[in-house]
């Protein structure tokens, strides 16, 4: 879901080195630890080493690349902080893996005065308060990057998620089941929750049909190399990573199809078996201030929760106003969030593997 190209390797790889090393090491042997679980490039450095120096501690930094890997990670292993999507905190809550908040130990972010409006309308409509259990980090929604000097905006406002089925195109194409039946299921109307039979089958396909296609592929990896030197004409994007793309590459432009998206919330909270949790709200309350969310939101891209930040960074002086198309989610009666059922998880991983196959 988070961009893990080959500047997020080289920012592991080297927090690894020298920050995990044997001066490391030492360093922490005598101070508190906090065991922080997040997605790889997901964090700004500078706030690991602002919260450590200023509560004199160590933040031991472990990465994950999927919801999946994680909650099977968080079973046989301990952290203080992790940092999953809302479909993936359902789950959590529903074989008690997490811990419910104490709000009255968040200080660094008050939903009712904080929040930005379109998250606040995205949660409210679910009917798990997915407050109760997390402080929102990031959020955004899935949209279609293209070459706004080969693909005309009039063209994908006609055909909107249908524009992958164009012979016309270049496209790359996550290798994502979840992703792939999102598309195919706004695009034929039906709710990406649904669980009705009919609707996934004609879901199943339309994917099959996108996957015999000779001018499509599909990628496992990242895929803003390709991207950036234009060798695709279209592809399905996370926002932020839209974001990137277009400071990296003037041709690029974002474009969210208006019969629904996917609209996603990440959140920091607190596994059940956290050792130090103390330490973890005392970092939530860190990371979730306007100046720690703005500093982070200009780091990795993605929109900040925080109704302050977002305003700030898409004003005329902000970092983001030029890629606002991306920055700036726009939540209408069509998107969703994505919830947590096994029977569908169950059809859509069985689904994808035929589809794949061919």
């Amino acid at each position: 879901m988070k961009k893990m190209g080959i500047i997020a390797l080289i920012w592991i790889l080297s927090y690894t080195l020298s920050g995990c090393g044997l001066v490391r090491t030492m360093t922490c042997i005598q101070k508190e630890k906090l065991n922080l679980f997040n997605w790889g490039e997901y964090i700004d450095p500078s706030l690991i080493s602002g919260f450590e120096k200023a509560n004199n501690v160590c933040v031991i930094l472990s990465t994950y690349e999927s919801n999946e890997s994680a909650i099977e990670q968080l079973r046989t292993q301990s952290f203080d902080v992790i940092v999953p999507s809302d479909y993936a905190i359902e789950q959590m809550v529903e074989e008690d893996m997490i811990q419910s908040l104490d709000w009255e130990k968040i200080t660094g972010f008050n939903p009712t005065i904080d929040m930005t409006p379109g998250l606040l309308t995205i949660l409210s409509a679910l009917d798990f308060d997915l407050l109760d259990y997390g402080v929102p980090y990031f959020w955004g929604n899935v949209g279609i990057m293209y070459n706004k000097n080969i693909v005309t905006l009039n063209e994908l406002e006609t055909l909107e998620w249908n524009i992958f089925k164009s012979n016309t195109y270049k496209i790359a194409f996550y290798d994502s089941a979840r992703d792939s039946f999102m598309v195919a299921l706004k695009s034929l109307g039906y709710s990406m929750n649904t669980n009705t039979q009919i609707e996934l089958n004609e879901a199943e396909n339309w994917l099959l049909e996108l996957a015999r296609k000779k001018n499509v592929d599909f990628f496992t990896s990242d895929i803003s190399d390709a991207m950036v030197s234009l060798s695709y004409d279209i592809a399905l994007v996370y926002s932020g990573d839209a974001v990137y793309l277009m400071s990296e590459q003037d041709s690029l432009e974002f474009f969210v199809p208006t019969t629904g998206t996917n609209v996603w919330v990440d959140a920091l909270v607190i596994p059940k078996n956290a050792k130090n949790t103390a330490l973890a709200y005392a970092f939530i309350n860190y990371v979730s201030t306007q100046t720690s969310a703005q500093m982070n939101s200009a780091y990795v891209m993605y929109s900040s929760p925080r109704k302050d930040v977002y305003e700030a960074m898409i004003s005329e002086t902000g970092d983001f106003y030029a890629y606002r198309s991306a920055y700036a989610v726009s939540v209408n009666s069509n998107d969703e969030v994505l919830r947590h059922s096994l029977t569908i998880k169950a059809f859509v991983t069985d689904a994808w593997i035929r589809i794949r196959a061919l």
